[in-house]
């Protein structure tokens, strides 16, 4: 027995010791991941593409519907190290002279001043590209963790287990392990949780000179979370925190410390924020105009709610979808989030323990209100006004699930009483029953015709019952301070549901060791000037000059560039189709034509003049592009005077020279 208890002890003493230095432990451990140059990226699909470089690969597998991340925004990462105008110049050239902003539409590493907000990307600048992505993804990991552990003490009143449970909650959210590296919710959910924390510090401390360190923190949280540039989440996300900044200000504000000097860190704050924005705007004006005025995504309908019933607690899908691998679900992924246990737990604690807690009120009520208003709806003049109208009815509800986590939790730390056991029993399985059906009536969703069934079998119906009314039956009967079962529980479900997601990668070889992206690289490097062209290739292949920093035609267009398309269409009669964020496939043929594929995809034919006309210098194609002009494919270029001379002949690609 007195064994048993040393052991506990011990065990007791080295938790303690993680707690009391987990700051340097967590910089320890960035350090030692990012001198391995490990990463989460799934960039490793490019072998699939190049075929002549090494796997990264460690753990895992990389996720192809991921083509976003690995196909998009790392790739244009990667062009800044080798920019023709400089590395990691804030502007690349397009078509020879066209500059194109890498600041705010998926926002790359650049040396310009707007960068002091984004600290994730520090790393891309004095690191490298490889170095730069472990970066990115290991730090935003730890700093996500650590930050909303932090977050979880002050709303649980410093009960550590449940910190840990909702760090883990956030952190390893299904839904957010598929979206890691894209769109800045991970940065949103960082800098709103610093930007809380830092105004506890600021209403509950003496002035001293670390509070003006705090008020520089804050602004550069918010001024980073404007450049994340993604209001379908920014939106929501910001009305999740807004009970948390209350509570705050006003019930966590102590009078006794605070005097008037301590005005100044908050006038820091506005002063800084306000500069940092003004910066942005006057910088960046022409491409937000650009994307306000864009077909898509700046005129999508603006939205009043009332379409997102199905989207509010579906997500037992996330509890089997390891089973049930196909494209749509990253789209139908989910914040486990154990609605609606919140809702209970907080009623119990408000009517039966009569606890009229402000905090669990202001999220409550705001739990209630975005329910509300995603599957009822309110007046599109309210919506407009809230900025509601800018979240869209599926991507909104999704990042709901973080504010229902904050509901449970502070209901979790508050509750002292538990039901009796038939009680919780019965509400469990009752109460799990609603997300379950819900999850049901999802799987009847059929794109392009196409039905996913994700509970396709009795089993895995009963099983996920089975899981969640268990979890649900601890969270009914945890109380203050005896809840270890129920952390353990949750924790358990989240980890089993996303740890698997996105795989462990040591560095870029399929990148770095590819002898195909050597040679774009070397000939960039001796031509900067020259233009390029990715010729019948579907995306993401058409950025695969972009990595080794060549100015190419059918880069991806991350917002509307006029400018670049005036030479094929001198009247804008195909405005619609290119004025938007979109891939961009390319043929040769007799005539110029562009047509709309999809929402985000153009497809453009090149005649011989408009080659000319562009001055593409080199073309990368597969290696069949020889049968093409063998079998007389291409004779019209060759009528016109255009011969294509092979550069070089890879594993899978092979790069041509167009002499005029």
């Amino acid at each position: 027995m007195n064994e048993k208890k040393q052991k506990q002890r011990g065990l007791k003493q080295g938790f303690e010791l993680i707690y009391k230095y987990r700051f340097v432990l967590s910089f320890l451990l960035l350090i030692m991941l990012v001198s391995f140059k490990i990463s989460g990226s799934s960039m490793g699909c490019w072998k699939l593409f190049l075929g002549d470089g090494e796997s990264g690969i460690r753990l895992g597998e990389p996720r192809v519907w991921r083509s976003d991340e690995w196909g998009t925004l790392t790739p244009l990462c990667f062009r800044q190290q080798y920019n023709t105008l400089g590395a990691y110049n804030r502007y690349s050239q397009t078509l020879g002279s066209i500059l194109t902003d890498n600041m705010l539409v998926y926002g790359q590493p650049s040396w310009d001043i707007l960068t002091l907000f984004r600290p994730f990307y520090w790393g891309y600048l004095f690191f490298g590209s490889e170095r730069g992505l472990s970066w990115f993804w290991c730090s935003r990991l730890i700093v996500l963790f650590l930050s909303w552990f932090e977050l979880g003490m002050l709303i649980t009143d410093g009960q550590k287990k449940l910190s840990v449970m909702l760090s883990v909650c956030v952190s390893f959210a299904p839904f957010l392990q598929w979206w890691f590296a894209i769109n800045g919710l991970v940065e949103m959910l960082i800098y709103g949780a610093c930007f809380v924390l830092g105004s506890n510090y600021l209403v509950s401390h003496t002035f001293n000179p670390r509070k003006i360190a705090v008020a520089v923190g804050m602004a550069v949280c918010a001024v980073g979370y404007v450049l994340t540039f993604y209001p379908t989440w920014m939106v929501p996300v910001a009305w999740g925190f807004v009970p948390l900044f209350l509570w705050v200000v006003i019930w966590k504000f102590d009078r006794k410390v605070l005097r008037r000097v301590d005005v100044v860190p908050w006038l820091l704050i506005f002063v800084i924020t306000a500069a940092g924005l003004t910066v942005l705007a006057v910088t960046s004006w022409d491409v937000i105009k650009a994307e306000l005025n864009s077909v898509y995504p700046g005129n999508a309908p603006s939205a009043s709610g009332g379409t997102g019933l199905w989207w509010m607690m579906k997500y037992p899908i996330s509890l089997v979808s390891r089973f049930s691998m196909n494209e749509l679900i990253v789209e139908n992924s989910s914040i486990i989030c154990f609605a609606p246990a919140g809702f209970i737990l907080a009623l119990w604690v408000i009517i039966k323990e009569k606890k009229k807690d402000p905090l669990l009120i202001l999220l409550l009520v705001m739990n209630l209100f975005l329910a509300w208003y995603y599957c009822v709806g309110i007046p599109k003049w309210l919506a407009k006004m809230l900025l509601l109208s800018f979240v869209n009815s599926n991507r909104g509800p999704q990042v709901l699930g973080f504010l229902r986590l904050t509901l449970f939790v502070r209901a979790v730390a508050l509750k002292e009483k538990a039901p009796k056991r038939w009680l919780a029993a019965l509400a469990a399985v009752i109460s799990s029953a609603v997300p379950m059906r819900l999850a049901l009536g999802f799987t009847k969703y059929e794109p392009g015709g196409l039905r996913y069934e994700y509970f396709d079998t009795a089993e895995k119906i009963v099983v996920v019952w089975a899981i969640l009314a268990v979890v649900f039956y601890l969270l009914y009967r945890a109380r203050k301070s005896k809840y270890t079962m129920a952390v353990l529980g949750v924790c358990t479900v989240v980890l089993a549901s996303s740890i698997w997601i996105n795989p462990v990668a040591k560095g870029v070889p399929e990148i770095t060791k590819s002898e195909t992206m050597q040679q774009i690289r070397d000939l960039v490097k001796e031509d900067p000037q020259a233009i390029w062209l990715v010729a019948d290739m579907a995306y993401p292949a058409t950025n695969i000059p972009a990595m080794a920093g060549a100015d190419c035609l059918n880069t991806t267009q991350t917002y509307p560039q006029k400018t670049r398309w005036e030479m094929l269409d001198p009247e804008g009669e195909y405005e619609d189709i290119y004025n938007r964020y979109c891939h961009i496939r390319a043929s040769l043929g007799s005539k110029t034509m562009l047509e709309l594929v999809s929402t985000d995809y153009v497809e453009v034919t090149l005649s011989p003049e408009d080659l000319k006309k562009l001055n593409i210098r080199y073309i990368v194609s597969t290696n069949d592009f020889d049968e093409k002009i063998a079998a007389g494919t291409t004779n019209i270029f060759t009528d016109s005077g255009i011969e294509f001379q092979k550069y070089y002949e890879g594993t899978q690609l092979s790069i041509y020279g167009c002499v005029y």
